[in-house]
C-alpha cells in the first residue's frame, strides 16, 4: 500500500457507534418480599406468589416443589424473574433465599397467557383473611365472586368461592376433628375468662364424644334477677357429625332473649334429655316458682317431670295450634289455629269456657284431637288454668328465635360454633347493659312496662271508680268490654289483684288497676301510706333489677396462641364421634355403564298413538 492510500484511510471519519435500543422495559413483580424473609409454611409462600401473579398479571411455572424447597420461574424463557424459598432446618417455617423481582419479558403477552389461570380456594381464603380477619361470618359465595374480581380481576366459579369460604373457616379454627381434640382446652379457657362458668363433657365407652354442656357464669348469676320461666328446645346441627343443639333460655322483662345454657346432644332422646336437665339442675334447682315451656316432645315431657317434679310445665300453644289445625276438616286451617290461640289466652275461667265451648261446637274434630293429645289437661295450655307464674310467655318463640339466630353457626365445627354463640351472647349483654343504664333515674320501670302504662293511662282516667275499703285499698271499677257491655271489676291494690286477672298473671297493672290507682292518689291524704306506681309491679320489672341481670361482662375465649392450659388438661383426649350413616336404602346394584344399557322395548299392548293412528284409526304396528 502506498503512502497516499494509507493517509486517506487514516483521516477518513469513522461512523458513530450505535447502542442497541432496549425493546422492553423491566417491570417489578409487586411481590413485597425480601431475601431471608420468613413465612410460617410453604403454603403461605405459595399464597403470596399466587396473589402477586394475579394482581400484576404474570404467569410462572414451578421448577421445584417438595417438603423443603419451593422454586418458581417466569413462564417466558428469556425472562430473568425467579423466586426460591427453602425450609429452615428444624422448623416448619420457610424463608426466601433468592428473589429476582424484575421481569424482562413482555407484560402484554403475560397478561394474555394469565387469563387461562384459574383461582384456587386457598387464594380466596387468603383474600377473606385480609378483609375479614378472625371473623367466621363472611359474605355469600355469590358476593365473594364479585370481591375476587374487583381485587384481582379474576373470575372464579361459585364452587371455588364456596370452597374458599369453607377454607377460611378451616384456617381460623381447624378441622372438625381438631375441634374435638381441643374441646377440653377450650372449655378450660372459657371457665378461666368467665368465672362461675359451668361446663361438662360426656364420652361414650370408646372415649368418643357424646354430649357437652355450657352455662356461662354471667348468665347463671343474672338469672337470679329474671322471671323464673325457662324455654327449652332443640334444633339439628348441619355440620359433618350431626347431633342437636339445645338451648335453655329465659326472657328479660323488656322482652329480650336471655340464654341460660346450651348443649350439644346426639338427639332428642330420653338419655340425652336426662343428662341435659341433670346438668341444668346443678345451676338452677327445682322450685315451685320455676316454669318450663316447650313443645310436646314425648321424651322432653317425661324427663322434665322426672328431674324437676316440683316445677310447672306448660305446652307451647303455637306448636299445639299447628297440630290442632291439621285435624280440622271443612274449615280454614289458619282460622282454626288463630281461634285456638285466642281461646288459650283468656285471663278468666268464664271467658275461656265460653270461647272453648264455641270452639268445640264449631270445630269438633280439632277439639277431639286436643282432648286426646293433652288428656284434657287444660292447665298445660290454657292461661287461666295454669298453676304457676308464666307471665306473658306461652310459646317457645324465644328459643325458636335463637335457633334462627344461629342458623349459620349450626353449620360450623364444634369450636367455631361455640365462638359464634358466646360472641353473640356477649354482644347482647353489652347492648342491654347500655340500654338499662340509659334509662333516666326518675323512671323506675323497664321501658316496655313504662310505655304500656303510659299508653293505658288516658283510658284509665276516664273510668268510673268507687272506693269499697280504703284501709285494704279495695276499689270497684266500671269499664266496657270488647262487646260494649259495662262490667264491674274489683281491684285490690295491696294484694295486686284484679277480677280481670291481668294484674294477677302479668304482674303489672292494666286499665282497671290504673284507674283504681289514680283514684287512690286523688283521695289519699295519709302520706305515710302512700303507694308509687312502680310498687304495683313485680320487682322483676324494676330497672334496678334489670340492670343487675346484665352487670357482668361475657368474655370471649382468646386465640389459641394465648391459651394457658395445664398439662393434665392437654393430656385429656376426645375422639370424634362416628359419622352418622347416610339415610335411605343402601345401593346394592351398580348403575349400568353407557355401553351396557338395554334398549327400550316397544309397548305391544298399548302402542303409541301417533299421526298414523289419528288418520287411519289403526296402530300401524306389525307384530
Amino acid at each position: 500500500m502506498d503512502r497516499s492510500s494509507y493517509m486517506r484511510e487514516e483521516f477518513v471519519e469513522k461512523p458513530p457507534e450505535v447502542e442497541a435500543t432496549q425493546f422492553l422495559k423491566a417491570w417489578e413483580d409487586g411481590l413485597d418480599v425480601s431475601v431471608l424473609q420468613e413465612f410460617p409454611n410453604k403454603k403461605a409462600v405459595q399464597d403470596a406468589v399466587d396473589r402477586a401473579a394475579f394482581d400484576n398479571c404474570f404467569g410462572f411455572k414451578i421448577i421445584k416443589s417438595d417438603t423443603v424447597r419451593y422454586v418458581v420461574k417466569c413462564r417466558q424463557k428469556s425472562c430473568k424473574w425467579v423466586l426460591r424459598a427453602a425450609k429452615i432446618t428444624g422448623s416448619s417455617r420457610f424463608s426466601i433465599r433468592t428473589h429476582k423481582k424484575m421481569h424482562t419479558c413482555s407484560r402484554a403477552s403475560q397478561s394474555t397467557n394469565n387469563q387461562s389461570r384459574k383461582g384456587t380456594p386457598r387464594l380466596v381464603a387468603a383474600i377473606l383473611h385480609e378483609d375479614y380477619p378472625g371473623l367466621m361470618e363472611t359474605p355469600t359465595p355469590k358476593s365473594i365472586m364479585g370481591i375476587v374480581q374487583n381485587k384481582l380481576g379474576l373470575r372464579i366459579s361459585y364452587s371455588t368461592a364456596l370452597r374458599g369460604k369453607n377454607h377460611h373457616v378451616f384456617n381460623l379454627r381447624g378441622s372438625a376433628e381438631d375441634s374435638y381434640k381441643k374441646l377440653y382446652c377450650y372449655l378450660h379457657m372459657l371457665e378461666e375468662v368467665n368465672s362461675g362458668t359451668v361446663t361438662s363433657v360426656k364420652l361414650d365407652h370408646e372415649g368418643r364424644f357424646h354430649y357437652f354442656f355450657v352455662a356461662l357464669g354471667a348468665c347463671i348469676e343474672g338469672f337470679k334477677c329474671m322471671r323464673k320461666v325457662i324455654t327449652v328446645d332443640a334444633t339439628h346441627l348441619k355440620n359433618r357429625y350431626g347431633g342437636v343443639l339445645v338451648f335453655a333460655s329465659a326472657q328479660d322483662p323488656n322482652r329480650h332473649n336471655y340464654p341460660l345454657a346450651f348443649a350439644v346432644l346426639d338427639g332428642e332422646k330420653n338419655d340425652s334429655w336426662i343428662w341435659f336437665f341433670e346438668k341444668l339442675k346443678t345451676i338452677i334447682p327445682d322450685s315451685s316458682e320455676l316454669v318450663f315451656m316447650s313443645d310436646r316432645n314425648p321424651s322432653l315431657l317425661t324427663v322434665v317431670a322426672t328431674v324437676y317434679p316440683i316445677a310447672h310445665h306448660g305446652y307451647c300453644i303455637w306448636h299445639l295450634s299447628q297440630n290442632v289445625k291439621g285435624r280440622a276438616y271443612n274449615a280454614n286451617k289458619d282460622v282454626v289455629a288463630w281461634r285456638f290461640i285466642e281461646c288459650s289466652r283468656h285471663y278468666t275461667i268464664a271467658e275461656h269456657e265460653k270461647a272453648y265451648s264455641d270452639f268445640v261446637s264449631r270445630y269438633p274434630s280439632a277439639a277431639k284431637y286436643l282432648v286426646e293429645t293433652t288428656e284434657n289437661m287444660k292447665h298445660t295450655w290454657a292461661r287461666c288454668y295454669f298453676p304457676g307464674d308464666r307471665y306473658n310467655i306461652d310459646t317457645s318463640n324465644c328459643v325458636e328465635s335463637l335457633n334462627s339466630t344461629f342458623r349459620t353457626a349450626r353449620q360450623y365445627n364444634l369450636i367455631p360454633m361455640l365462638d359464634a354463640i358466646i360472641a353473640k351472647i356477649s354482644e347482647w349483654f353489652n347492648d342491654h347493659r347500655k340500654e338499662a343504664a340509659a334509662v333516666p333515674v326518675e323512671h323506675k320501670l323497664v321501658p316496655f312496662v313504662e310505655n304500656f302504662l303510659h299508653d293505658t293511662w288516658p283510658e284509665a282516667k276516664k273510668l268510673k271508680v268507687k272506693e269499697l275499703n280504703w284501709f285494704e285499698r279495695l276499689y270497684d271499677v266500671i269499664a266496657k268490654t270488647d262487646a260494649g257491655e259495662a262490667r264491674h271489676y274489683t281491684v285490690n291494690l295491696l294484694s295486686k289483684s284484679c277480677s280481670c286477672r291481668f294484674f294477677d298473671i302479668q304482674k303489672y297493672p292494666w286499665v282497671h288497676a290504673l284507674a283504681a290507682f289514680i283514684e287512690f292518689k286523688a283521695t289519699n291524704e295519709d302520706r305515710d301510706r302512700d303507694i308509687q306506681v312502680h310498687e304495683l309491679c313485680s320487682i322483676y320489672y324494676w330497672v334496678e333489677t334489670w340492670q343487675l341481670a346484665y352487670y357482668r361482662t361475657v368474655y370471649l375465649v382468646p386465640d389459641e396462641c394465648q391459651w394457658n392450659v395445664p398439662e393434665y388438661v392437654k393430656q385429656l383426649e376426645i375422639k370424634p364421634k362416628k359419622k352418622p350413616p347416610k339415610k335411605g336404602r343402601k345401593k346394592v346394584l351398580r348403575f349400568p355403564g353407557p355401553g351396557e344399557r338395554r334398549a327400550r322395548t316397544k309397548n305391544k299392548r298399548r302402542p303409541r298413538q301417533g299421526l298414523f293412528w289419528l288418520v287411519t284409526g289403526r296402530d300401524g304396528y306389525v307384530g
